[in-house]
């Protein structure tokens, strides 16, 4: 079970990454919609930094264009990326076709009314996982809803997919265990459901999601 937490922002949300066991650290860079997760490059870079070894930084961006999404790469130095939608396979191409061997892209998808968009076919040999996430109908916003999907449908996703899946909408450390033992993912993605009353990530939170998203894994293999 991977375990990425998101939307870090301060060198204290690195600090409780890693002291919590996960595995990823989601740096929110290109805003499209208004969030208050969104950080500059150039701080995405430092804190990527701080992270201990065997926890891979993430760019998670709503940009959409592969030159704009490059430039990110560049000026952060870091080359996992999750893409959060509107990009063409064409653009995704041109991303992994640059990234190579050394970079991996990870690409979210929204289950909205009970279908994924946008269909996967064309975009499955550049990518190398899909995030199965929520849309917020009335507001448009992708990633940090923090509204669960239909997991029956979640499940059948993983049961089909070519690539690995990761499973984010609403999850929390109240919800994991059963979404985990309901979808049996490849890994798990928190953001809006860690967070502290000031908006960074909390700690007692973070350390319950990993704990008891390890504890459910091990429960489904056995």
């Amino acid at each position: 079970m991977r375990i990425k937490i998101c939307g870090i922002k301060t060198e204290a949300d690195v600090d409780i990454v890693n002291r919590s066991g996960a595995d990823a650290a989601g740096f929110l860079v290109g805003q499209l919609h208004t969030s208050t997760d969104f950080i500059l490059p150039s701080t995405a870079a430092r804190l990527s930094m701080m992270l201990a070894p065997f926890i891979t930084p993430v760019i998670v961006t709503h940009l959409v264009d592969a030159v704009s999404i490059l430039d990110m790469v560049e000026k952060t130095g870091i080359t996992t990326i999750q893409l959060h939608g509107g990009n063409s396979p064409e653009d995704v191409r041109k991303i992994c076709d640059t990234l190579r061997e050394t970079g991996k892209i990870i690409y979210a998808v929204h289950i909205i009314k009970g279908e994924i968009v946008p269909s996967l076919e064309e975009y499955y040999p550049f990518i190398d996982a899909i995030l199965l996430d929520s849309y917020n109908m009335s507001t448009g916003q992708v990633g940090g809803t923090g509204q669960i999907h239909d997991w029956a449908l979640s499940a059948q996703i993983v049961r089909t997919s070519q690539v690995p899946v990761i499973l984010a909408g609403g999850l929390n450390p109240s919800n994991v265990g059963e979404a985990i033992r309901t979808v049996n993912p490849y890994g798990v993605d928190a953001n809006s459901g860690l967070k502290n009353h000031e908006g960074g990530r909390d700690r007692e939170l973070c350390n319950a999601f990993v704990e008891n998203a390890r504890k459910a894994w091990m429960v489904n293999i056995h």
